[in-house]
């Protein structure tokens, strides 16, 4: 019986290739490029090609889709590749007499549980882009107001350095300083245009919109900020319960489903999961070496508890995300209090210089500075006001409830 179960072992490690490989024979080594040499000259970019006349930037579209954050969460849960694809899976399926095969039915639940956290998994992290996005489109487009009201002054501006100019006060009109101020900004407006089209892109391909339509999306969200912060200690708690990645591992960590406990540990790392020999004779002699290889319920066992090692680490790793979150969502609060203040300090003094110019005074100049720096104070509050609203959403990723939202 012995003799048997040895020539059996023997011919599949034979069959298995436990022979060593021949060496291969050692490349040859490549001769190493010949740069040429040259002395240090200037970096310049050639710009003959670019029209310096150029026409302005086009003006943007008079009608949009308007697009909340409520329903752009809801339109990226609902168009996560790949998710119903894991809800709707064959193995998840129960058996047609699953009192008779228990062992498939409880492979068939935990699958379908599994699949479905996974699945909602994607959808959660889908979700936390797409809100990131649409923050960002929220900043761009009124980033870009703020831009054409700056212009608006600023050619106004230039327009009466000119007429100083012309009327001989040359010392008066800074003309070339001007005509700078206004190109910058219409650098700066290009790029948000190309910013705007590129988001809308990624948007409409994130929340299964039709790509082509020729109307943009329009953020509309009134960006408020509350007064408080999150409880931080309850963000927790409920992100342990919540996290669908967690619970995923918690299905996994009851040891119903080794085979797939594997998958999911080879995609955590490939090395954590078995590495069973492709060669067929050595699975089909898998079952007679199996005295001599360890019981199949050994190996599930030390499965379950890679998984639960897994469990712990991530639940560690979530618990750090969520307070790394709700830091960063405090901070942010507390960024737009800094900029709205700014703001009513900007407003007050463009009401004192409109008390002296009603009083006869010339402060036009100042006037002019003080408009242009309320434009730069209310995009630092539109950029404070969004970052905050970003930074809300990825809590709620980091806690797992915006698919359940």
């Amino acid at each position: 019986m012995r003799g048997w179960r040895a020539a059996l072992l023997c011919a599949a490690l034979t069959l298995g290739g436990c022979r060593a490989p021949a060496g291969a024979p050692p490349r040859p080594a490549l001769p190493a490029a010949q740069l040429p040499v040259a002395a240090r000259v200037p970096i310049t970019p050639d710009v003959s090609a670019v029209p310096v006349d150029a026409a302005p930037v086009p003006p943007r579209p008079t009608e949009y889709r308007h697009l909340s954050a409520a329903d752009c969460r809801r339109l990226a849960v609902a168009g996560t590749p790949f998710a119903d694809d894991l809800d709707r899976h064959s193995e998840s399926a129960a058996p047609s007499h699953p009192h008779h095969r228990k062992k498939a039915a409880r492979y068939a639940e935990a699958s379908r549980l599994v699949r479905g956290y996974f699945a909602d998994d994607l959808r959660n992290s889908t979700a936390g882009d797409a809100l990131d996005e649409f923050f960002k489109l929220a900043q761009a487009e009124g980033q870009y107001d703020l831009l054409v009201a700056g212009e608006t002054e600023v050619r106004a501006q230039l327009d009466d350095a000119l007429k100083a100019e012309r009327a001989g006060l040359k010392d008066r009109a800074d003309v070339p300083a001007i005509r700078r101020k206004l190109l910058d900004l219409e650098a700066r407006r290009a790029k948000l245009d190309a910013a705007v089209s590129a988001l809308n892109a990624s948007l409409r391909a994130r929340l299964a919109l039709a790509p082509g339509d020729a109307l943009p999306l329009w953020p509309a969200d009134p960006l408020a900020v509350p007064a408080d912060d999150a409880d931080v200690e309850a963000a927790v708690a409920t992100g342990l319960h919540y996290r669908p990645d967690l619970n995923a591992l918690r299905v996994l960590a009851d040891g119903n489903a080794a085979d797939l406990a594997e998958g999911v540990l080879k995609s955590i790392n490939p090395l954590l999961g078995k590495l069973a020999s492709d060669n067929p004779w050595v699975a089909l002699f898998a079952p007679i070496l199996a005295p001599f290889t360890g019981k199949p319920e050994r190996r599930e066992a030390e499965t379950t508890e890679r998984v639960r090692a897994v469990l712990a680490a991530r639940e560690r790793q979530a618990e750090a995300e969520i307070r790394a979150a709700a830091a960063l969502r405090r901070g942010a609060r507390f960024a737009v209090a800094a900029r709205a203040l700014d703001v009513k300090q900007v407003d007050t003094r463009i009401a004192e210089l409109r008390k002296r110019e009603a009083a006869g005074l010339n402060v036009t100049a100042d006037l002019v500075t003080a408009k242009l720096d309320l434009l730069t104070a209310k995009g630092d509050l539109l950029t404070a006001a969004t970052e905050w609203h970003a930074a809300d959403a990825k809590l709620r990723l980091a806690m797992g409830v915006l698919v359940r939202e």
